[in-house]
């Protein structure tokens, strides 16, 4: 087993699953990742319709095995009521190649997804598309777990 590359915290607040996380990742960290992403899931009311806002630093790309457990995770995700992801890349200098592997994922899982310029813009849109979420609570989230460099 190698040991987990790339670091993440997550939480719930309302209707909206918060990430964040610096990569790259591997499996390891994938699997840690999903563990408790699930039990923060689990918090949320059956057939309830979420949200998750991603914020992601650095390089936050996977190798091809931890792309795959991450398009199934998401497949699994949207059939526990993800309907919406909102995508914040930050403090990298490969972000469209980011943005291509992340949007790959997104299309494969089919879930509709977004990417913004802001943890602001992101909870903006999250807000415009009715979805409960503590925006007090999300900003402090994302200021503890800010993972620039």
């Amino acid at each position: 087993m190698n040991n987990p590359h790339g670091e993440f915290e997550c939480s719930i607040t309302g209707q909206v699953l918060l990430l964040s996380a610096r990569g790259p990742w591997n499996d390891e960290t994938m699997r840690n990742g999903v563990i408790k992403m699930s039990a923060d899931i689990s918090r949320l009311s059956d057939n309830t319709s979420w949200a998750q806002l991603s914020c992601l630093y650095g390089e936050s790309l996977m190798p091809p095995s931890t792309f795959n457990i991450f398009v199934k995770q998401t497949r699994i995700r949207k059939s526990r009521g993800l309907t919406f992801l909102a995508v914040v890349i930050l403090d990298t200098d490969i972000m469209l190649t980011t943005q291509r592997q992340i949007s790959q994922c997104y299309e494969l899982a089919g879930v509709p997804y977004c990417f913004y310029s802001s943890v602001k813009e992101a909870l903006d849109a999250i807000s415009l598309r009715a979805f409960k979420v503590e925006r007090k609570e999300a900003e402090r989230f994302f200021n503890r777990f800010d993972f620039s460099s």
